[in-house]
């Protein structure tokens, strides 16, 4: 039996995870990180991961292949290949990126501690809706969640590696 406010909160939740809703996110707090810290390299780190996840998602889908669970238990409409869950890897990668960069940013531990402890809230819940609506087996969301933090960290890693051979590493100095 399923809960109908569980069930209403996971599909209302579960439609912040595709890329028509991220890319237009990721712009957003791209233009809000600029205006902050007038860094291109740390204004550009979060559409980066998203896009370099959606690559990375879209091939290992194609790759593996794998059958989502029976459409007669979806809860949700959903379409494509299993695994890996891309509205739980997409999220994860445009939310652990972010977090990344904003803990980065923030003076103190316990800061820091709210900022990852958002992020993993937000990207739990995305998992969790996909599991929910039964449209997406366990391994799906795990590896969603896997590859999406991979990305974050790797393309933070080669955007900043960048950002520091660059010539100009900051608007309006070096």
């Amino acid at each position: 039996m399923h809960h109908e406010f569980l069930v209403t909160f996971a599909k209302i939740y579960t439609r912040w995870g595709v890329m028509s809703i991220l890319s237009p996110l990721a712009l957003l707090v791209g233009i809000a990180l600029f205006m902050k810290y007038r860094s291109v390299a740390v204004a550009i780190i979060p559409m980066v991961s998203l896009q370099m996840n959606d690559v990375l998602t879209a091939s290992s889908k194609a790759f593996f292949g794998v059958v989502r669970p029976p459409q007669s238990e979806w809860l949700a409409g959903a379409g494509g290949g299993s695994f890996p869950s891309g509205h739980t890897a997409n999220t994860t990668a445009l939310v652990i990126a972010l977090a990344l960069v904003l803990a980065s940013r923030v003076p103190s531990t316990e800061a820091r501690r709210w900022v990852f402890g958002g992020a993993a809230l937000l990207v739990s819940l995305m998992g969790w809706s996909r599991l929910a609506l039964n449209v997406h087996w366990l391994s799906d969301v795990l590896a969603g969640w896997v590859l999406g933090t991979a990305t974050a960290f790797i393309s933070t890693l080669i955007v900043m590696q960048l950002a520091k051979i660059a010539p100009v590493r900051q608007m309006g100095g070096a």
